[in-house]
C-alpha cells in the first residue's frame, strides 16, 4: 500500500494519474465497507475487481520527469546528415518534410525528430 500512497505532487503527475489515485482511494474505502456486510458479497467482488484494474492502470501509466517535460534523446552528431537537412531547408523544403526525412533516416519518433531538427537549426545560426 505504501507504493501507491507516496507523496503526490500535483505538478508532477498528470490529471489522469490524479484521477486514478482518487479512484483507487474511493474503491479501497468501498471495499472495506462492503467487507463488513456478508449479504453484499457481489458488491465486494465487484469492488475488488475494480481495485485490481486500478492497480494495473497505476502501474502501467508512464511517469513524467520531475519538471514535467519529456527527456531529450541523445543523438550522435552526424555532420553529413545535418548538412543534407540544412540543404533541404535552404532549398525551400518545409519543416514537416524535413521532420519526415529525419524520422525515416534516423528511425526516430515525431517528438525526437522535431527536437533533432531544432538542434540542427540552432547549430546553423
Amino acid at each position: 500500500m505504501g507504493v501507491f500512497f507516496n507523496k503526490i505532487d500535483s505538478k508532477k503527475t498528470s490529471k489522469y494519474q490524479t484521477k486514478l489515485y482518487f479512484g483507487f482511494t474511493i474503491v479501497i474505502i468501498l471495499n472495506l465497507i462492503n467487507s463488513w456486510f456478508p449479504d453484499w458479497f457481489w458488491l465486494y467482488v465487484t469492488t475488488s475487481s475494480a481495485l485490481i484494474l486500478l492497480v494495473v492502470l497505476l502501474l502501467t501509466t508512464p511517469k513524467q520527469d520531475s519538471n514535467g517535460e519529456w527527456k531529450q534523446l541523445e543523438i550522435d552528431k552526424d555532420e553529413a546528415f545535418e548538412n543534407k537537412v540544412n540543404l533541404m531547408l535552404m532549398n525551400g523544403r518545409s519543416d514537416v518534410e524535413a521532420i519526415k526525412y529525419i524520422r525515416k533516416q534516423k528511425n526516430l519518433g515525431l517528438l525526437h525528430a522535431k527536437q533533432y531538427l531544432d538542434r540542427i537549426k540552432e547549430s546553423k545560426k
